[in-house]
C-alpha cells in the first residue's frame, strides 16, 4: 500500500490489485477509524464513509491532484513506485 499524503490527520493510500474490481483508478482515505474508496476521474465516493467535512477535504485534495493521483495509479500498476502528493493546505 502506497501512503500518498497526509493532511488534516486524513490518510490518503492507494494499492492497486488484481482483478476486476480494481481496474478502475482509484484511492483511499482514512480518518477517524472511518475509511472511504474514490473514484480518482471523479471525485465520486464509491464506498465506506468519512464525515461530512471529511469527505469534502478528499473531494477537494483530488480535484487539485488528479493528474498526480492518475501518474501514481500508472505507477503502481506498471512499476510499483509511486510519489508523495502535497497535502491539502
Amino acid at each position: 500500500m502506497a501512503t500518498l499524503s497526509l493532511f488534516y490527520g486524513i490518510l490518503i493510500t492507494m494499492r492497486p490489485e488484481e482483478g476486476e474490481r480494481h481496474k478502475k483508478p482509484h484511492l483511499h482515505a482514512r480518518h477517524a477509524g472511518k475509511e472511504a474508496s474514490f473514484d480518482i476521474a471523479t471525485g465520486e465516493m464509491l464506498a465506506g464513509e468519512l464525515d461530512g467535512d471529511d469527505e469534502v477535504k478528499v473531494k477537494a485534495w483530488i480535484s487539485i491532484h488528479r493528474e498526480d493521483l492518475f501518474a501514481n495509479w500508472t505507477l503502481l500498476v506498471e512499476q510499483g513506485t509511486f510519489f508523495k502528493i502535497d497535502p491539502l493546505r
